[in-house]
Order: structure tokens, then sequence, then C-alpha cells
């Protein structure tokens, strides 16, 4: 099968950084499909046999054009409803018209597809989440942890995903722990642009320059070392529409402290810390558990790994998307309308 792999107006060089699509692209190639990759309309071939596009917030533009020319059309992504909710008029219109041109729309958090349900129609939702690739598995059998005193997170640092992932609440808490952990760090790794300046600040008014660690952008190795051997990794985003970074701290063992909100318990289930509240305070007292239950917090990170090879891998969703691009070449039907959203076996 043809099948070109469509974001539409991205950023080449990001293909192939960002998490997400280096995994669809290699399933897509792993099915043994010939895959385009497109950025632009003009770059999808003419003999395609399926587009399989990334994001809803285009489709009204590139839908028309696609339907014109015979295309079935899979759209994947992450549209999440708080976002969504808080854009324009006219913005939410757009994306409600695009959705007609969807012949099947793979959601990746049942909570994603129920929320959307109450502001749109949704044609044929089908429920198919993230995966976590599997260089990320557990250091050792024990998950014994070589830096059990470090506090992790990862997190591109643009001013409104600091104030999303909670970045400065997470530093008022280590405050508040600091003097009753004198051996524990923060380390908190991602891309430094315009919302890490206000960390820094922070950091220096609370007389905590010394005790946390600002790592910038880096490899997936060290990212991985860190989820697989630091005490607590810390993601407490007032909403995710999945939560990949959470899913991969809890493949590699890590006990996670997370926000009870949104798709976020979809991933983490009963396999990890969720804070009462978003205060300060209350991410301290969590954090506190975590870092002093280390035995507990050593077989929490086990069941979350097991979780993930159950629930989050690669052949899960390999199988899942394989079986949606065969059966869009054998039939679309574009009078199809689910009750319920299928989701991956």
């Amino acid at each position: 099968m043809r099948v070109t792999f469509l974001v539409y107006r991205l950023d080449r060089s990001r293909l192939f950084t960002t998490e997400f699509y280096r995994q669809d692209i290699e399933i897509l190639r792993s099915l043994g499909h010939e895959v385009t990759i497109a950025t632009k309309l003009r770059e999808v071939p003419r003999d395609t046999d399926v587009v399989f596009l990334w994001w809803w917030n285009w489709l009204w533009l590139v839908g028309p054009v696609l339907k014109a020319r015979g295309l079935p059309i899979c759209v994947t992504g992450s549209l999440e409803p708080d976002l969504y909710e808080k854009r324009s008029w006219m913005y939410r219109s757009l994306v409600r018209y695009g959705m007609r041109y969807a012949d099947r729309s793979v959601f990746v958090s049942r909570y994603m597809i129920d929320r959307l349900r109450t502001m749109m129609r949704l044609r044929d939702p089908l429920l198919c989440p993230h995966i976590v690739m599997d260089e990320y598995q557990l250091g050792s059998k024990g998950n014994h942890r070589s830096l059990p005193n470090i506090i992790f997170n990862v997190a591109w640092k643009k001013k409104a995903n600091v104030r999303r992932k909670m970045q400065l609440e997470l530093i008022r808490a280590f405050r508040l722990i600091a003097d009753d952990v004198p051996e524990a760090r923060l380390v908190l790794a991602g891309e430094p642009v315009d919302g890490q300046e206000s960390m820094v600040q922070l950091c220096d008014q609370l007389g905590l320059s010394d005790r946390v660690d600002f790592l910038g952008k880096i490899s997936k190795e060290v990212k991985i070392d860190l989820m697989q051997n630091c005490g607590v990794y810390f993601q407490c985003s007032r909403h995710e529409g999945f939560g990949l970074a959470i899913a991969e701290a809890m493949a590699c063992g890590a006990p996670v402290v997370v926000n009870r909100k949104t798709a976020i318990p979809e991933v983490v289930g009963d396999c990890g810390y969720y804070v009462d509240d978003e205060t300060p305070e209350s991410i301290a007292k969590t954090l506190l558990q975590a870092l002093r239950n280390q035995e507990k917090s050593r077989r929490l990170g086990i069941a979350a790994a097991e979780r993930v090879n159950r629930e989050f891998r690669f052949a899960r969703r390999k199988a899942f998307l394989g079986d949606v691009l065969d059966g869009m070449v054998k039939c679309t039907d574009n009078a199809i309308y689910a009750r319920e959203p299928r989701r991956a076996a």
C-alpha cells in the first residue's frame, strides 16, 4: 500500500526529532507500506492510496483538496479539549467543519473522545493510545535506583508549557522539602525557550540555585538513563491529551508523581503517586512520600513498567493501525457513525 504521512506546514526537521511522529512513521514502514513523508499538499503523490494525517487543525483546508483527488484520510494526534475550548470561535468552527473529511479518526485517550463528543460530532472515533518505544525499559531487573534523591522532569520550556506542566509550582514545592531532604536535587530538562527565565529567577529568589540543575535539551540516551535511575519523575500537568513522557518514565520504572486530571489516570492507573491538589504544599507532600518510601516506590515502578508493557507498546499500535488502513482501502463508506469508540485490542 502507498501511504502518505502528512503533517501539514511542519518544519521537516521536527518529523525525526519528535517522538510520536517517528513512532508512526516507523510503524507504517514496518507494516510493509511504501511511505511518503509530506508537509505540503504538493508533496502528496498522485498515486498514493491513503493519507495518514497528523492533527485535525488543518483538516478544513487539506481535506477538500485530498477528497477532490478521491483519497481516504486517516487522522490521528491530540486534539486536547482543554486547549480547544479556549481557542477562538473561528478556530473551533474550522476544526468542527474539517471533521467531515476524516474517514477515520484515531484518538489517543478515552478522555479526549468523551470530552470532544460534548463539543462536536465525531465520526467513527477510534481509540489507540500513544506508545512507548522498546528502548524505554527498566534499568535493572529489580528496578534499583542509583539516583534515589533526584527529582526529574522533562518539558519544553515555552511559557504556556511551563504553566501547563506546573514547573513553577514544582520549584516552590522543592523549596518546601529542600531542608528536610538536604541530599535531594531537582533536575529539569527540556529546550530552554521563553519560559525558562522565570524558572531560573524563581530558583534564585528561593535560594535554590545550587540545588536545581537545568540541563536544556538532552539526548534520548540521557533521558532514559535519568528515568531509569531517578528517585521520582514529576509531571503534574494541568491537562494532558495522553502524557507520553509519563508513560516513558513508567516504562523505565520511575515512581511518577502526577495529577489526577484529564487523560493522566488512563496512563498511570494505580501505578503512581497522585497529588491531592495543585498547590506547592500538596506537591511537596507527595514528593516526600515518594522519596522517603523507597521500597514502595521501587515496587510501584515495577508495576508501572508492567502496565506500559501491557498497554502502550509498539506491537499494539502497529496491529491496530494496520487493521484501520487495510479497512480503509477495502471500504471507505462515509456514512458509518460509531456509537462507542473502538480501541486497540
